[in-house]
This record gives C-alpha cells, structure tokens and sequence, in this order.
C-alpha cells in the first residue's frame, strides 16, 4: 500500500492519501515507481479518515520488488498518529529490553476497546516512512527528516542536514564493510548514491557479533538502522552507538 500515487501517466500531479475524500473511490491512479504499472485505489474503512492507496486486483498488481508492494504492511487505521513522537520512539529503541515477569493475576482481557498505539519498532517506523511521500508529515514530521532514504536525498545537502536521530536506510560498504579488531561495521547512504558514509560502533562485543554475522549472511540486502548520528570528523562520514539489536534489521 502507499499513502500518496499520480493522477497521471506521468507523474506529474501528486495526489496524497489525506487529500482521497475528495477522488471517486473507482478511479485508477499510478504507482508512485515510475517502473511499476500496478493500478492503484483509494481504500480505507467506511467513516474512516485514513485512507491509502492499494493495487486491489491482482491482475494489475505491483512488480516484483517494488516499495509500494504489500510488504509494507502500513496501515494508518491500526496506529495512533497523534501519540508519535519520532525522537522518543527511536531513543527507546536503544534501550536494552528489560526482562518481562510474569503477573500472578493477569486480570481479564478482551472487556474494553483496543486502544491504537503509535508504530514504536524501527520496521514499522521504516514502513510509515516508505508508504508517505517524503515530503509529507506524520503527526506534523516530515516523512524525509525521520528517514535518510534514495526518496528523501534531495533535503540532505550538506552534512550537518544528518546529525540527529534518524534512520537510515542503506548498504554494506565495499570492499571492506567490518573490522573485527575495532568491532566497527561500515555502510554508505542512501543506497543510490552512496554519499554519505556511516559507521556503527557497538557497546558490547557480543553485540557486535551478533549483528555482523547477520548482516553477513544477508551482505547484498537494504540494512535500517535506527540511531543518534553525529560527525565523526570527516566530511559526510557519521556514526552511531549500537546497543541494542532493535536498531538494526535487515530489508529483504
């Protein structure tokens, strides 16, 4: 699903999924991949103000590969915008998960309405992003300013543009993209043209090994990383502390 496509052929004129209660829920509109001519329409639950937009038949689905497939399983109907605060989501997500105990009296489940939270885990975070324009906002964010991304390279121009909390979405750098001796692990950004160089230090070795051996084993595929950047001296050269495996996850 996706939360903006084209009017036309073209891609010129950009409609967003806030803006779809005002479009006949019949007409097709265009991937936002130039190279996919899925058939997209606005869907969303009747009386629902959240509306996205879905390649519903089958016949005239996505390519292969392409972002805006249903793999992005990004619902806005089963997240609490307003609650989202990007900073705090991606802070907690360096926080080592404290180990749960169980109660001796659960209580009952099930006798009130569930009450949405706002996405909290870095793919779903990655999958809010990929499904918006990233020029449009979510609880008032820009979509490009929570994920440096092929989409969002235009809003970075300078290196200072990537200091900050943000996630990045990118690729093992080469030859080299690991140093056992430093427990360091390298990456370029965004994926297209690699500009950016970004290395991740890790607090605990077992950490480390952990991570690289799956990033490894899975070398060629997108890597997110959620995290604290800053300059590390060098022109376009940025790292991050490591703490916790919530920051890091493979895209296949």
């Amino acid at each position: 699903m996706a939360m903006y496509v084209f009017s036309d052929p073209a891609r010129k004129v950009k409609l967003l999924a806030r803006d779809a209660f005002k479009e006949d829920k019949g007409v097709r509109f265009y991937c936002p991949n130039p190279a996919c001519d899925a058939h997209m329409y606005i869907c969303g639950k009747e009386g629902s103000s959240a509306f996205y937009f879905s390649a519903k038949f089958t016949k005239y689905g996505h390519i292969e590969k392409c972002p805006h497939y249903n793999s992005n399983n990004f619902d806005p109907n089963k997240f609490n915008e307003t609650e989202f605060d990007f900073n705090k989501a991606l802070l907690a997500l360096t926080n080592v998960s404290k180990p749960q105990t169980k109660k001796l009296d659960p209580g009952e489940h099930g006798l009130g309405p569930v009450i949405p939270k706002p996405p909290c885990t870095i793919r779903q975070i990655y999958d809010l992003c990929t499904a918006y324009d990233c020029s449009d906002t979510y609880n008032g964010i820009i979509i490009g300013r929570m994920l440096l991304y092929d989409g969002s390279a235009k809003m970075y121009r300078k290196s200072t543009d990537v200091n900050g909390w943000r996630i990045i979405e990118a690729k093992r750098s080469k030859p080299k993209f690991y140093d056992t001796g430093k427990e360091e692990i390298y990456l370029v950004a965004p994926i297209g043209k690699q500009k950016f160089k970004f290395l991740l230090r890790f607090v605990d070795d077992q950490l480390y090994k952990s991570i690289q051996k799956e990033l490894y084993a899975n070398k060629d595929s997108k890597i997110i990383v959620a995290g604290e950047w800053y300059s590390v001296g060098t022109q376009n050269e940025f790292y991050a502390t490591v703490v916790s495996k919530k920051q890091v996850k493979i895209i296949h």
